[in-house]
């Protein structure tokens, strides 16, 4: 388990986090526990790049006959 403490909070920031809680029906904690566990399991843009293979020519060039037929060209 981890513990967290946000600190300088803006004030406006916080009353909109109550608010989005209050309309889900839970607690300021399970709210951003839920949404913090949500965002931990997507991957990171930077992750997405690192692990980005570059296109091949081939697979390249199908999409742009596939881009020209949609269009109609």
């Amino acid at each position: 388990m981890m513990d967290l403490n946000i600190k300088d909070l803006d004030d406006s920031v916080g009353q909109r986090l109550r608010e989005q809680a209050a309309a889900a029906g839970l607690s300021v904690q399970q709210y951003l526990r839920n949404e913090l566990t949500r965002i931990a399991a997507r991957r990171s843009p930077g992750e997405l790049v690192a692990d980005r293979q570059p296109m091949s020519r081939q697979e390249f060039e199908a999409i742009r006959e596939r881009l020209r037929t949609a269009d109609g060209r």
